[in-house]
């Protein structure tokens, strides 16, 4: 028995299988109860039950550091066999002053019980009960070494063996009230309800921002600290340059509850950034939509934070006049109808008190938030895999040329390289598969790794800038500058594949909704039935269109060279100047006359009526 429980402690005190060392020791202590007839002297039975009391604790304490034991048992939350296991041990541990209490009329005595009993009753129902299990813990202490002092009476004496056996087994019981003092007295006590009525006073709820580590975006979190909600912080990777670990270091600093960095390059390449390749997604004419498009991709993520964590409110840093509110906010309302959004730039508390930047870094200095210390550019600029964009500042008055510091993405044409770079691209369904470079031999097969490729060689050639006055949703017109190099050079491959596998009626038609689908992007309807149905048939009229297309990308500019593929619609004997093939020229005379009939006729009778005149 002996050598059992040496085993027992060593392995716990060696914080190896505590689990099984525990029960092993639970064992030992069920069998000296029997064994030593404990089980009818109630005074010596409350004293093990105190024990076990103890071991139940540390077993609670070590679920925190390892799986489960009882991971296939069914429970009311994830930690609910914890809280459960430190009431029992709190409950058996003070079992142990039960028997210290005298019945007798002394002053010393009724002193002595009343405050026992006040004191076991705190940590019994756990209200202040690291104070109250701390005061037990030196009381006990005096009491062990004053009335089981074993080294006082000689080793050959019974009484050695008994004070000996009750002075270890009660400093056991003072482990077990120091794991109390630790860890707390759990879930299932007043000290922990207190706080979730506290929390339910206090607490508005819980909002899920997405934060960006900026300036903006920080004071926005505490000041949604301020107003009482419990903030989530979310940061999005979708490929901006960002030191993610800061951003989540500064968010925790700032009083964020969790904090989220979810590293969505690859989801926004292959569900957002093809179907817009596959498209040939332009909104007016030139804007290629690399912010519109991630918009629903940060938001569907946010929303299923969101979910995942029972917060009610999300929120964000857009401001009241752009179209970035309308894109997060139909996002939210579409995936999580319930959903209630904090939008601070459209709250007259909040932009009332914050007119400017001004405002917003004497508000950061005064609560604490770290800011840059070289002045910011005077533009606002958004980064991600597809692009960036700038706009405000200087660049609101339209007349004013961009600084050359201005781009980050592109180098200026002007200052690219002599050479071009000459790539081939193979297309299957109208997506990009594989890219070679054709001098290097170079071949890349995976779409994230495709991407950031196409966006280093047109990077490199100052390939997809443009200087643009578009409309925006909400009303008013807005000058951008735009650099998107991968994509610039995906849409010119993806434009000469298509038309050269693509019926001509059938190509019409999906340009049509090539327009719809880019209005519907850039205005923030991604997840509308609308748009859901536009994908749809786009999808459908990429089925045969791959291929290979040669192009060279060179001093700002992409030159499409050649193309092949088995599905293409390209008869060269039939289109062979020099070669008859299986058409008959007298045909077109006929089919000349037949597209006649409607000029011949609309000048006859128009014309006729306007002589009359």
């Amino acid at each position: 028995m002996t050598v059992l429980s040496a085993g027992g402690c060593v392995l716990v005190l060696s914080r190896n299988f505590v689990q099984y060392a525990c029960f092993g020791l639970f064992g030992i202590i069920a069998l000296q109860t029997v064994a030593y007839s404990i089980l009818w002297d109630l005074k010596f039975l409350m004293r093990n039950l105190a024990l076990g009391g103890g071991l139940l604790l540390l077993l609670a304490e070590s679920r925190s550091e390892g799986k489960s034991m009882f991971a296939g048992v069914p429970s009311m939350g994830e930690s609910s066999p914890k809280q459960y296991m430190q009431l029992g041990g709190r409950v058996l541990l003070v079992l142990m002053f039960m028997t210290l209490l005298h019945f007798d009329s002394s002053f010393f005595s009724i002193l002595q019980n009343m405050v026992g009993t006040a004191l076991i009753i705190l940590v019994a129902v756990g209200f202040k009960t690291k104070l109250a299990a701390l005061t037990l813990v030196v009381w006990l202490l005096a009491i062990n070494v004053y009335f089981n002092a074993f080294w006082t009476v000689p080793a050959y004496k019974p009484m050695h063996d008994f004070l000996k056996y009750d002075f270890f087994q009660t400093t056991s019981v003072i482990g077990g009230l120091l794991l109390v003092v630790a860890l707390g007295p759990g879930g299932v006590s007043m000290d922990e309800k207190k706080k979730e009525w506290s929390g339910l006073d206090m607490s508005k709820g819980s909002v899920v921002l997405a934060y960006s580590g900026g300036l903006d975006t920080s004071c926005i979190l505490v000041w949604l600290k301020e107003q009482g909600y419990d903030v989530i912080a979310y940061l999005a990777n979708i490929g901006q340059d960002e030191d993610f670990d800061a951003a989540r270091k500064k968010a925790e600093k700032l009083g964020a509850k969790k904090v989220f960095i979810e590293d969505l390059r690859s989801e926004f390449v292959e569900e957002f950034i093809w179907p817009a390749v596959q498209a040939n997604a332009v909104y007016e004419d030139r804007y290629l939509l690399g912010t519109s498009i991630a918009r629903p991709c940060i938001a569907r993520k946010q929303v299923q934070i969101a979910r995942q964590e029972g917060a009610q409110y999300v929120s964000h840093g857009a401001t009241g006049k752009g179209n970035d509110q309308i894109r997060f906010e139909l996002t939210c309302y579409a995936l999580y109808p319930q959903v209630q959004i904090i939008a601070p730039w459209r709250i007259p508390e909040f932009y009332k008190r914050f007119h400017g930047r001004k405002d917003l870094m004497e508000y950061a200095e005064k609560h604490g938030i770290p800011v840059p210390v070289t002045p910011k550019a005077p533009w606002s600029m958004d980064a991600n895999l597809m692009h960036i964009s700038y706009e405000s500042g200087i660049l609101e008055n339209p007349k004013n040329h961009a600084p050359s510091d201005l781009y980050q993405m592109t180098k200026n044409p002007e200052d690219s390289p002599k050479e071009p770079d000459v790539l081939e691209i193979e297309f299957a369904k109208g997506v990009p598969v594989k890219v070679t470079h054709v001098k290097e031999g170079k071949s890349i097969d995976k779409p994230l790794e495709i991407f950031c490729y196409l966006n280093e060689i047109g990077g490199k050639h100052g390939v997809g800038r443009i200087d643009i006055v578009e409309n925006r949703f909400i009303g008013m017109k807005s000058r951008g500058i735009y650099e998107t190099p991968g994509g610039t050079i995906l849409l010119q491959a993806h434009l000469d594949i298509e038309t050269f596998t693509m019926d001509r009626e059938v190509r019409k038609i999906k340009q049509s909704l090539g327009i719809k689908f880019s209005e519907l992007i850039y205005n923030g309807f991604w997840y509308s039935p609308e748009c859901e149905f536009v994908r749809h048939c786009i999808a459908k009229s990429q089925e045969n269109v791959e291929g290979r297309v040669q192009l060279s990308v060179f001093k700002g500019q992409v030159y499409i060279l050649g193309r092949e593929s088995p599905k293409s619609l390209y008869n060269e004997e039939l289109v062979s100047m020099d070669v008859q093939g299986d058409y008959d020229p007298c045909d077109a005379s006929g089919f000349i006359k037949i597209n006649a009939v409607r000029l011949r006729e609309h000048n006859r009778l128009q014309g006729a009526a306007q002589k009359k005149l």
